[in-house]
């Protein structure tokens, strides 16, 4: 009976908590649209049943603040299907997206991003199209297209179209992005604030799109090397200062210590468009393939079987249809375990407006108290229901 009690308290709680919090959201989103031309909501086709209103999935209540954040990126996810349709490039929605469109037909009811994901010779040909094809307001964010503080230097000039690092965020978040291989498109007319400190890059409402390499079990000698050099080429991005380390206390690698020297002398554009290129060239039909950047920075070591991701399906998802691995069903074992159980994860960002973009926010926005989702009474709640 008392942890029925208590069940029934923290629902009743987080329920007060995210209405008063939507409410204010409503309060100063009317107040910013006020003072805006163009919103990422304005005649933009809706793709959330009951938009405007808050619901109850799972226990957990979705405000409508929310729900706008999802049509954004359904929005994002339609334009990124149309360039992909446009250049015959094969994708497929993955991660918790696909836990989403499997298991609830839309977003997890506590998530806030999209993850696609599709082979490399199709990630390949879609960076080469992508930055002709967007247009404003949509943004191109790769982690390739960045450049570090600890790179500049007076006889260097600074490729200003370059969005920039500081050394702070080097030591501070070394192995996050953009020090792994992913791409992200953004809408500009919105805020997403994962980074406070970094005013200068685009935080606008984003999707992520990842690359499925070869993976092991290997046929061929070759295979298995490359893969450890291509491991050692992304820990030099991710973890520079770790790598040198090792190199002081002469532990062996693949590659020669003068080779991995030269490599990370170069700056951080030349070495991740070098590490993807070195990706697209060892590509092969392999028996498994892997999301390179988890099972090696993140260190989950799990390589799915090709054959799940031959045939593609189309599932709902909200109002739409999104594409999905025939073989879902071993590809969510092999990520999750039992995916069929509600496990709450806390979302990525605590500040976020479809009506204010990242700019605005950091003008108007920053240096007030942000009203932010109650991620630890929710969680009580989720881990009551699973028990």
């Amino acid at each position: 009976m008392g942890k029925g009690t208590n069940k029934l308290d923290a629902i009743t709680r987080q329920n007060e908590l995210l209405e008063e919090q939507n409410k204010l959201l409503r309060e100063q989103n009317d107040f910013l649209r006020k003072s805006k031309s163009v919103s990422a909501i304005d005649n933009q086709e809706v793709f959330i049943e009951n938009i405007d209103s808050d619901e109850m999935r799972n226990g957990f209540l979705v405000t409508s603040h929310r729900k706008k954040l999802w049509n954004v990126q359904i929005g994002l996810l339609k334009e990124f299907d149309r360039i992909c349709k446009k250049h015959d490039i094969k994708w497929f929605v993955f991660s918790g997206t696909l836990i989403g469109a499997v298991r609830h037909k839309g977003f997890i009811p506590w998530d806030d991003d999209v993850d696609v994901f599709m082979f490399r010779p199709d990630y390949e040909k879609f960076k080469r199209v992508v930055a002709q094809e967007l247009q404003p307001p949509y943004f191109l964010d790769a982690w390739f297209n960045y450049r570090l503080e600890s790179e500049e230097s007076p006889d260097s000039p600074s490729d200003n179209s370059l969005q920039f690092v500081p050394l702070q965020q080097e030591k501070d978040f070394a192995g996050w992005f953009p020090f792994w291989p992913m791409i992200k498109i953004r809408d500009s007319r919105t805020s997403m604030i994962q980074w406070p400190n970094r005013k200068h890059v685009n935080q606008g409402i984003w999707i992520d799109i990842f690359a499925f390499d070869f993976a092991p079990p290997f046929i061929e000698k070759q295979q298995e090397i490359n893969w450890q050099i291509a491991k050692e080429l992304l820990w030099m991005i991710a973890f520079p200062d770790n790598v040198k380390k090792a190199m002081e206390n002469n532990q062996r690698f693949y590659l020669p210590h003068e080779s991995m020297k030269k490599f990370m002398g170069l700056k951080h554009k030349e070495r991740t468009l070098q590490f993807e290129s070195f990706m697209a060239k060892s590509f092969f039909d392999s028996e498994c393939v892997a999301d390179f950047r988890d099972y090696i920075i993140a260190g989950r070591k799990i390589a799915y079987n090709t054959k799940d991701f031959e045939k593609i399906i189309y599932l709902p998802f909200e109002k739409i249809e999104v594409p999905v691995p025939a073989g879902y069903e071993n590809i969510l074992a092999a990520r999750y375990g039992d995916w069929h159980k509600l496990i709450y994860a806390p979302s990525h960002v605590s500040d976020y407006s479809v009506d204010i973009s990242y700019k605005d926010y950091f003008a108007k926005v920053a240096n007030k108290s942000p009203i932010k989702e109650n991620d630890q009474i929710v969680g009580v709640l989720l881990e009551e229901q699973n028990d």
